[in-house]
């Protein structure tokens, strides 16, 4: 093997081992359960993303698939791509700046999607996210129309809520979109706490535009 396919094996791995190590996380942290959701990372004109119906626990490297963007062939792997490859492939064509994209179905943020009700900006970390948490319009899982409107229901936004479904967070890491993913679960649980309390107190449009001026320089350092 030469030194440069060396490197693209290395690279390969590198990825897969990030999307297994992330898709434990989200199971890990109660975002997803089951084999509900999926993780995938765009590699120029290819997708690596998680597999159908196999629980997060049990996933390992060799279980991601490698997918054609352009004809949707699976190129590697021996799995059954996720359901909702078509609407990872309909964000990463249609919204070339995203290369990472986690979807989930945490408890507290499907319940508005269920409510087809957008979480407002009830706390300035939803600057990362963007203005407010939309929600798409419904349409059965793993559909084009579904992933029609995720894109263009999430605009230029870094997270958006599927009725009657869950989440996507994107982002130009995995890390970036886990943290969204997250982030939204957080809002959509403060926001919850506000009703139940009645005393729902969004950030006021200059609140929140300062929150997203300071978001633009956000690192984790």
């Amino acid at each position: 093997m030469n030194k440069t396919k060396a490197k693209e094996v290395r690279e390969i791995m590198s990825i897969q081992n990030e999307i297994v190590k992330i898709a434990k996380q989200c199971y890990e942290t109660g975002l997803v359960v089951g084999t509900a959701g999926n993780v995938s990372v765009r590699e120029e004109d290819m997708m690596y993303i998680t597999p159908s119906a196999l629980p997060y626990n049990e996933m390992t490297e060799e279980d991601v698939l490698k997918v054609d963007l352009t004809t949707g062939k699976v190129i590697e792997g021996n799995r059954k791509p996720s359901s909702e490859t078509p609407m990872h492939t309909n964000i990463y064509l249609q919204k070339e700046e995203i290369k990472a994209i986690v979807h989930t179905h945490s408890t507290y943020a499907t319940i508005f999607a269920c409510a087809h009700k957008a979480i407002p900006p009830v706390h300035y970390v939803i600057a990362d996210i963007g203005r407010e948490v939309s929600v798409a319009p419904y349409a059965r899982y793993g559909s084009e129309s579904l992933a029609g409107y995720a894109v263009e229901t999430l605009g230029d936004a870094n997270g958006v809520l599927l009725a009657n479904h869950g989440v996507v967070a994107v982002g130009d890491t995995l890390a970036d979109a886990y943290r969204r993913a997250e982030a939204i679960e957080e809002l959509a649980l403060l926001s919850y706490g506000s009703h139940v309390l009645n005393s729902v107190n969004p950030l006021t449009e200059e609140e929140l535009d300062e929150a997203l001026e300071g978001f633009k320089t956000y690192t984790s350092n």
